[in-house]
Order: C-alpha cells, then structure tokens, then sequence
C-alpha cells in the first residue's frame, strides 16, 4: 500500500517528502482546483498547517496518513463528486476513523460556482459530518478567514449556497452574519481596525497586543466592541465579517 509521499508534496518546492511537525490539510481534486498557488497561500499564512494535495478520493483512501501529521481539514473538490460521490458519503459517514488524532478531521467541500455545490446539497439526503463549505472564487483575504474559520472547528455554510426550493434560512450564525457587511470603516474605530487585522490573519491577544504595545487587557476590550459593534456573536464571525466589509 503506498504511503503519503505519493501525494503531491506541499508548495514550496523544497519539500520532497512529509514531515510535518504541525497538522496536515488535505487537499482533494484536481491542480486546478488546488494550484501551487492555493497549497502556497495555506503553507505561508497559516501557522503549523501543512497543505497536501491528492487527485481524487479513491487516491485519498489508498494512502497511509503519517503518525505525525494527522489531518486536521479534509478539503474536497465538489465537482469530484459527479463521479464519486458514493466515496463521499462513505468519507463523512467514517470520518472518526481517519486519522491518529483524538478529534477527527472536519470535512468540507471547495467550490467555484455556487451551483456545483448547490447540487450536491440538492441531490444528498444526508450530509451528516460535512463542516463546512469553501468558496474558491473570494478574494485571497476572504478565502484565507473562511480557512481559518474552517481549520479552528468553525462551520461555513453561506446563505446564497444551502438555500435551495426557495428556502430562505441560515445554516449557521456566522453564514447570517458574512452574507450583508456593514460599512465596517465607519464603524469601527481606526485603532480597532489595527486590532482587527491581526485577528483576522490568526494572531492571538497577547501577540496583538505585543504588537500594538499595549497590554493584553486592551486588547480583549476592543475584540468585544468590535463583537457589538458588528452585531455578532463571536470572535470568529468577527472577523469574517470585518473581511467582508472591507472589501467594499
């Protein structure tokens, strides 16, 4: 059986074989979908995750998963599933066996067009263990917030994608909450928006507040204004919606 170098190596091409000291997310689909560029982006921006890519699900299943690097996200390439979607299935349906780690990894579906992934909702009865959804067509801010989001146990599921016959509700709070931005700039403050773009590439309080020079208390006090001001629920739909709004 063929161990996990027969997968393609991460980004940066000083990397011939695994061997991660951190978590691995796996990448299934095509180059296309999952270019050097995309397996680049996680490898710089986002800390201890090592990005591996795999062409296909049947690949996936025929591969051995390193001790040390036990995968933390499953991403796949909706479009797979036109051919394999009974491996899907099978993927969710078993996702507390893969893996070494106490937590299973979340599983979540890439997409380009909403419509590929607005099938897969229509023409599945159960997706039972799906975390999440990841819009490949986002600005590389937008992407790398639902990445993290992702990646720290959150879910995603926009409205514009799950609302299917008509149906008019969200998934999740952080979906509600991504969909309409507010005009963040005239919200918020400038010093917290200094706050929030470190939240939103990963740093901790502490680390923000090393970098801002003031203390870590400072620091909690302006994540929870922000929280209010932006009327939602948490710190991590905080930062989706602090993303999405200044995009506009």
């Amino acid at each position: 059986m063929p161990n996990i170098t027969s997968m393609e190596p991460l980004a940066s091409g000083a990397h011939n074989h695994i061997e991660n000291e951190g978590e691995t997310a796996i990448f299934i689909g095509p180059k296309k979908s999952f270019s050097k560029t995309v397996l680049r982006n996680v490898e710089l921006e986002i800390d201890e995750i090592d990005p591996v890519r795999v062409d296909n699900i049947t690949t996936f299943n025929a591969v051995n998963l390193p001790d040390s690097g036990s995968p933390c996200l499953i991403v796949v390439d909706a479009s797979l599933l036109e051919e394999e979607r009974d491996k899907f299935q099978r993927l969710l349906e078993q996702r507390d066996m893969l893996g070494t780690s106490l937590e299973p990894p979340g599983i979540v579906l890439a997409y380009m067009h909403d419509s590929c992934v607005q099938k897969v909702f229509a023409s599945f009865k159960n997706i039972d263990g799906l975390q999440g959804v990841l819009p490949m067509n986002q600005s590389i801010d937008i992407w790398l917030a639902v990445m993290r989001l992702l990646l720290s146990g959150g879910t995603y599921f926009p409205a514009d994608v799950i609302q299917l016959n008509g149906a008019d509700s969200c998934k999740t709070d952080v979906a509600c909450e991504a969909e309409t931005p507010d005009p963040v700039a005239a919200t918020l403050t400038q010093r917290e928006i200094a706050v929030m773009e470190y939240v939103r590439k990963g740093l901790q309080n502490k680390q923000i507040a090393e970098k801002l020079k003031v203390s870590e208390h400072t620091i909690k006090l302006h994540i929870h204004h922000v929280i209010t001001k932006l009327k939602v629920s948490n710190r991590t739909a905080a930062a989706m919606k602090f993303v999405q709004g200044m995009q506009h």
